[in-house]
């Protein structure tokens, strides 16, 4: 019963928004995104908004000619694919940056309804997946309280523009999907081999020289206690790296403290000498959003007199909030 009613609550906020989006309608004649947009590397879902935030310039510009509420996207090379929430469908739609004065197009309409593209946990909805070099995205439907994910999956083909359902065929053919991956990968490419140096020893993490001869302790600068809110479901304490800034110097990891059905904890960042250490203190091991930017700053969705936030954390240890938001994406490179 209880979760019956939580996922019907979550519904109806679902829907409130997507009203709330409609109350409050775009301008006639929308401004044109900048003539540099393509340079804008991360975009920020707010109450069904879109925003581009260029990280080079600390800029953000509003998408505009998007009248209907966008729930989620993935965000490759330069171009912008989503989707939105429209009389009960979910709409796959487009905007290609590299044009001038892009605009968005309609892609698709998925063939299942919004309402099955919830989960029932925090009633979210389900990510646009893209399948790296396989020139796919991907939608779930369908949550299972078995697994606490969904159990189907429709696929768009973006180069025929056909839709299918996921097979074991599929996988069998060798296109991976995400979620796929080995366990507790969280973004990490699996070449990445930087773990094979990490080690976890007597409720510390360490760095090591790939011999274990030598350690660098990047946790003893702080106390992870505090962050226990549980602690009848208090746990020895885990570490989980989650990957690397792209100058090498730091990492993100996870701390993990407490488990129920998904681990808990924070998220932390730490220098590869030790020297700096930084607990996030605003974030969970579950359902977080973070990520790496080319500066080697670090984004992510953090808290701000209780309100969800977006965060950005540069080199030098400086924080600054972005946006007063709960989403944001990366580009992320096409591979082939």
């Amino acid at each position: 019963m209880k979760r019956k009613s939580l996922f019907l609550m979550l519904a109806l906020a679902c829907i409130v928004l997507g009203c709330n989006r409609q109350n409050n309608p775009q301008p006639a004649t929308p401004t044109p995104l900048p003539a540099n947009i393509a340079d804008y590397d991360l975009v920020m879902l707010d109450n069904g908004d879109l925003n581009f935030y260029n990280s080079k310039t600390a800029t953000m510009t509003l998408l505009e000619a998007e009248e209907d509420s966008v729930v989620n996207v993935a965000f490759t090379s330069n171009v912008l694919y989503y989707c939105v929430a429209k009389d009960g469908k979910i709409l796959l739609r487009c905007i290609d940056l590299d044009q001038p004065n892009p605009q968005p197009k309609q892609l698709a309409d998925w063939g299942v309804p919004y309402e099955k593209c919830l989960t029932e946990t925090y009633g979210t909805v389900s990510p646009l997946e893209y399948h790296r070099g396989r020139n796919t995205l991907g939608l779930h439907h369908n949550f299972s309280w078995d697994g606490y994910w969904f159990i189907d999956e429709k696929l768009y083909n973006i180069e025929t523009g056909e839709i299918t359902d996921w097979t074991w065929e599929w996988e069998e053919a060798g296109l991976e999907l995400p979620g796929e991956e080995e366990e507790n990968e969280y973004y990490v490419s699996k070449s990445d081999e930087l773990r094979d140096y990490l080690l976890m020893l007597d409720g510390k993490f360490y760095m090591t020289d790939g011999n274990d001869d030598n350690y660098v302790c990047l946790t003893d600068q702080m106390d992870f206690s505090k962050y226990i809110s549980e602690p009848d479901f208090a746990t020895d304490i885990e570490f989980d790296y989650i990957a690397a800034s792209p100058d090498n110097l730091k990492i993100l990891y996870m701390v993990i403290l407490e488990w129920g059905d998904f681990p808990h904890g924070i998220l932390a960042i730490s220098s590869l000498d030790g020297k700096f250490q930084m607990p996030l203190e605003d974030t969970d091991c579950t359902g977080f959003y973070a990520d790496w930017l080319d500066d080697s700053s670090l984004v992510y969705v953090g808290f701000e007199n209780d309100t969800k936030c977006i965060k950005r954390i540069y080199p030098d240890g400086h924080v600054e909030v972005i946006a007063h938001c709960s989403e944001f994406y990366k580009k992320q490179p096409v591979v082939h």
